[in-house]
């Protein structure tokens, strides 16, 4: 009997996933256990300054405990989602808190918190980007720590690195939904950060219209990912691979080519009609090849493999003129810039090495040429 391992090689262990805490979103619900484990002594809270994490002196996350934090925070899982609705003061602050899981590797033994069958390590993340933080933050300056701004990190371990991208995803989420796309009423984060409500009341005061969001399931109420394709166009005689140049990017610098699924479109429709749209190759089979999220700001990056059928559908052009340059590479080639010519465009090109630049193995794009060379290549 064959494996998926056996026959599709080892998965993808994708930066920005696959980290230490399990959601547990089912109990996101349980205001009583939120608030447990987020006054618990071994809770850990990561705040945010403009989406950029807290870090210590030497740039590793400050991870801070609930004493650091309560006079900021106070105590907000103390109520249900009913009385909070109810009681909701559109004027006041609100802290925009998420509950990012458990650390299941703790136990009660060495001080994890048990939240009815499970028990471990509760992590927190802290929007302190509101003026209501200021002096909390000069308080975590003068200890040495800061929210360093940060375009995009890629020198994170595997673990953090898939906690910010949970933190960073629903903060930024949050954010942008303080208003409610239906009505335009204030909203109301809850559970633990992971949905807002639009309450029908302001400080008693009922609304003066009915909002559609309070009736059945809407996506305005739930956080959103956006899909884009990330993809490596394979000739008919699978010996190459093609990649493009954006008209920003450095000299050089090359990585396959990507869209946004757009609305009504399955997966492999999207890879056709952006491969076309870029480089106006013409795709026939297309296979998926792994997935990773990007939290800048919140989208899944899908890689795709898709191969033209013929000489005559490899042929370039630029329907949409968005790319500076499209160009087939050598499967060989490919493999020798993963391995010597790999690092991200906004860093100087690798001393010695002067064939084409590729992204660095934290991409999907990396990931998603080295499926092809797995599939294709033959040293």
């Amino acid at each position: 009997m064959s494996t998926l391992t056996e026959i599709f090689g080892d998965g993808n262990n994708a930066y920005f996933s696959n980290g230490p805490i399990n959601r547990l979103a089912f109990l996101r619900t349980q205001h009583e256990l939120l608030d447990k484990a987020s006054t618990h002594p071994s809770a850990k809270y990561l705040t945010f300054n403009e989406l950029n994490p807290l870090r210590d002196v030497d740039g590793q996350f400050a991870y801070l405990g609930y004493m650091d934090v309560k006079d900021t925070i106070g105590r907000p899982y103390e109520k249900d989602e009913k009385t909070q609705v109810h009681e909701f003061d559109p004027n006041s602050h609100h802290s925009t808190i998420i509950f990012l899981g458990l650390d299941l590797e703790g136990s009660i033994s060495n001080g994890g918190v048990q939240l009815g069958a499970y028990t471990g390590t509760p992590y927190f993340a802290i929007d302190v980007t509101p003026a209501h933080y200021s002096q909390f933050k000069q308080q975590q300056e003068f200890q040495g720590r800061k929210h360093t701004p940060t375009r995009i990190d890629l020198s994170l371990t595997r673990p953090n690195s898939a906690i910010l991208s949970h933190a960073r995803s629903l903060l930024d989420w949050n954010n942008r939904n303080r208003f409610c796309s239906a009505c335009g009423g204030h909203t109301l984060s809850t559970h633990g950060g992971a949905k807002v409500v639009c309450p029908p009341a302001d400080k008693g005061i009922a609304r003066p219209t009915a909002c559609a969001t309070r009736v059945g399931l809407h996506n305005q109420a739930f956080p959103r990912t956006d899909p884009t394709v990330i993809i490596a166009p394979i000739s008919a005689d699978a010996k190459r691979v093609l990649l493009g140049r954006g008209k920003r990017w450095p000299e050089n610098y090359f990585s396959c080519l990507s869209g946004f699924v757009e609305p009504g479109e399955s997966l492999e429709v999207a890879t056709r009609r952006e491969a076309y749209e870029e480089a106006g190759v013409r795709l026939g089979r297309v296979q998926l090849h792994s997935s990773q999220p990007w939290p800048y700001p919140s989208t899944l990056l899908i890689g795709a493999l898709g191969q033209c059928d013929n000489e005559a559908a490899e042929e370039i052009s630029y329907p949409e003129s968005e790319l500076q340059e499209a160009k087939w590479f050598e499967l060989g080639e490919i493999e020798h810039a993963l391995e010597k010519g790999a690092n991200a465009m906004w860093e100087p090109p690798i001393k010695g090495y002067v064939g084409p630049r590729v992204p660095p193995a934290q991409l999907m794009a990396h990931q998603t040429l080295r499926g092809v060379l797995r599939l294709f290549h033959r040293r």
